[in-house]
């Protein structure tokens, strides 16, 4: 399973920010104020990685995580 890993040293914290408008699910990306940088819900995020490819400054990382051999996800 595919999810979203957000690196905050390396987000620019744009606004708006591309990462999270590619957001296909549109509820995976969290901000605790506006001006905060954004964080990504693992649980919500499907793992389409399109927010990876709409980074501009590489902020966003694919990672797998695999089950933890009863049928849940090891998150």
């Amino acid at each position: 399973m595919k999810r979203a890993l957000l690196h905050p040293e390396r987000c620019r914290n744009c606004q708006p920010c591309p990462a999270e408008q590619a957001c296909s699910t549109h509820h995976a990306f969290f901000r605790e104020t506006p001006a905060d940088k954004p964080w990504v819900d693992f649980y919500r995020c499907s793992g389409c990685l399109k927010c990876k490819a709409a980074c501009p400054f590489d902020a966003i990382e694919g990672i797998t995580q695999p089950c933890n051999g009863k049928g849940k996800l090891g998150w």
